[in-house]
């Protein structure tokens, strides 16, 4: 599908992102922008000691776009999506750290199974609403450690809080499948993508990221150098998003339903090589430090994307190389102190272009 069709479909369209601060969601957010649609963000009030950096550079520029919220406050976010009236909802909100659910692990289950819990609630009350799209994860699936890809049907489940949570939020997303009525014009699908690079991130316990808040000491330490994941850039993830409501539009039953969003490189690339390639597109020198870890994290994961490529014609325009490259672009020019607002909107405008 062509940038002019996208665009024709997303003007003046209303569109509400739950976690519009974070790292998906403030890329969703200004693609939308770029778009032409008419974008509401709800998202937890900011602090001091929290890793929205790219967010806090153009908060006061889009301050009326802005709502700070809790999804735990269905009374607050019901009434933050009746009164903005949205065509579409995205809802990004989540505690999306493996580590982090492993130390606050009823955090963790709050936040993901509850808050989506109240995002579909509040969307099946909304009558404006026609399509709404969730993020959840690759990890919803019962990952045993074998070396096989996941498809769409397979089993969900979890081996700790993190990926458990997400295997709920699909099996609370199949509980309303199972009970939509779809002579109501509604449609619901969530997004299992695999781990996502680009500029932007500033999360803790993700090696890129690691690898710029220690630029100054030039060390890095990583946990899990041999595992696998399927490495993927937020552009190609992000037009997978956009690109399920405009076929929500066309026929709500026929897609509705979960997506696999993943590379379609067979190369398997590990956290080493991909340490490697990123500190080589940054131009620094860094010591790489191998160090175990007590969490919990899966070695491999392989994801199946032929449902997405099959449905909606969507497909990754980026290889490793490209994806790596882009992402320390934006991280050069974040260290460089220029402007980053201007630098996130000529990538995006050079990938949707290229369409």
């Amino acid at each position: 599908m062509d940038l002019n069709k996208i665009k024709k479909f997303y003007k003046n369209k209303k569109v509400f992102i739950t976690g519009h601060t974070g790292f998906k969601g403030l890329w969703i957010f200004l693609i939308l922008k770029f778009l032409g649609a008419k974008v509401k963000g709800y998202s937890l009030p900011l602090n001091k000691n929290d890793n929205f950096h790219f967010f806090k550079k153009i908060k006061k520029k889009y301050k009326k776009e802005s709502i700070y919220g809790d999804v735990l406050d269905f009374k607050n976010l019901n009434k933050s999506i009746d009164k903005f009236k949205p065509h579409i909802v995205f809802h990004f909100a989540a505690q999306s750290l493996v580590i982090e659910s492993q130390k606050f692990p009823i955090k963790t289950l709050e936040v993901n199974v509850l808050g989506t819990y109240n995002i579909i609630s509040s969307c099946f009350k909304n009558k404006s609403i026609k399509s709404l799209v969730i993020a959840t994860s690759d990890k919803c699936y019962l990952n045993l450690g074998k070396s096989k890809k996941f498809y769409e049907n397979s089993e969900l489940g979890g081996v700790e809080p993190y990926s458990s949570s997400k295997a709920m939020c699909e099996q609370l997303i199949n509980f309303y499948h199972s009970n939509i009525n779809y002579k109501k014009n509604f449609s619901l699908s969530s997004v299992r993508a695999g781990n996502v690079i680009g500029g932007g991130d500033f999360s803790d316990y993700r090696i890129l990221p690691d690898i710029i808040k220690n630029y100054k000491k030039r060390k890095i330490i990583l946990r899990n150098p041999n595992h696998i994941r399927p490495w993927q850039h937020v552009l190609d993830v992000c037009l997978a998003y956009i690109l399920i409501p405009i076929f929500h539009y066309k026929n709500r039953k026929k897609y509705s339903g979960p997506y696999n969003v993943g590379p379609s490189q067979k190369i398997k690339l590990n956290v080493l090589n991909l340490t490697k390639l990123f500190i080589k597109n940054l131009g620094y020198e860094f010591k790489i430090v191998k160090k175990k870890t007590k969490f919990i994290e899966s070695k491999q994961i392989f994801l199946e994307t032929q449902k997405i490529k099959k449905f909606l014609n969507w497909k990754p325009l980026m290889n490793y190389g490209l994806s790596i490259k882009l992402t320390a672009d934006w991280y050069k020019n974040y260290l460089k102190k220029k402007d980053i607002v201007k630098t996130t909107f000529y990538q995006i405008s050079n990938y949707f272009n290229s369409l």
